[in-house]
């Protein structure tokens, strides 16, 4: 079988929301690697700060914004002639319950999580089918792309469609033989910052109104779990042995695997007695 990405030396990585978090991890385990390295993010001091400690090129990028990603395409293009590895990882966290949100939420989330993965795909992937060596693209949806808890909506219903789009162009490319490979990275909670995520939330977005009490109380439970949740360099280890070896589901926390199992339970339950 041909594997695609398997030498990571030499290569290049594009990892959007690359600043902090799981992303900051995936661009030191590229360097680690031997690659080249463009992280990209939206916040221009941490960006600058990641670049640096770390040697790798940063650029100002909104995911939400298909011009951005589109220059980012470009200016990767331009500084190292090639792309090899996409990790469209830039994401915001969202809650509250369906019946509060307004339009401004449900737009700011699926705009970053849902459109900042199709904006990433619609700039890198020309370049990558281009690759005589191949390429690969990672995208991060979630569990909750997998199993819809309540009260992350927005969240729930862009991480969804982050999975349907990654089976989609994984079956497309496979159909193609193409030397692409795609992997959906699933994660459960890891320590990063993407509970405080609205400090980047844009001011035609932002709501007038105060905060509901289930909405800070959501909140307050998602960081506490987050607390005790992965390191992010633990889910970058993952990631990268994924791509080399091929791999399309990536599953930070298999203990999900048993609520997965019973979704997929139910579904079959109502199929067979309908």
């Amino acid at each position: 079988m041909f594997r695609r990405v398997d030498q990571l030396q030499g290569k290049v990585a594009v990892i959007t929301g690359g600043a902090s978090g799981i992303g900051r991890a995936l661009a030191a385990r590229c360097v680690d690697e031997g690659m080249e390295v463009v992280v990209a993010d939206i916040e221009e001091e941490p960006l600058a700060a990641t670049a640096e400690e770390l040697g790798v090129v940063g650029v100002r990028a909104d995911v939400a914004d298909a011009d951005s990603v589109a220059a980012l395409a470009a200016a990767t293009i331009e500084r190292f002639g090639a792309v090899h590895l996409v990790c469209n990882n830039a994401g915001v966290g969202g809650g509250g319950l369906i019946k509060d949100l307004t339009l401004k939420d449900w737009k700011w989330v699926v705009d970053v999580n849902l459109w900042g993965v199709i904006h990433g795909i619609h700039a890198f992937l020309p370049h990558l089918l281009q690759n005589a060596d191949g390429g690969h693209i990672v995208n991060t949806a979630s569990v909750a792309g997998l199993v819809a808890g309540p009260g992350i909506g927005p969240y729930n219903a862009a991480k969804y469609g982050v999975v349907a789009i990654s089976e989609t162009l994984a079956a497309e490319l496979a159909a193609e033989g193409s030397s692409v490979g795609v992997s959906v990275l699933c994660p459960g909670f890891v320590r990063t910052n993407i509970f405080t995520s609205q400090r980047n939330r844009p001011a035609e977005l932002r709501n007038e109104q105060k905060k509901s009490a289930a909405r800070t109380a959501n909140q307050q439970i998602a960081t506490q779990l987050q607390e005790v949740g992965m390191e992010p360099p633990a889910v970058a280890a993952q990631v990268l042995d994924a791509v080399r070896h091929d791999r399309f589901w990536i599953f930070t926390h298999p203990e999900y695997l048993a609520n997965i199992a019973e979704r997929a339970a139910r579904i079959q339950a109502a199929g067979t007695t309908a």
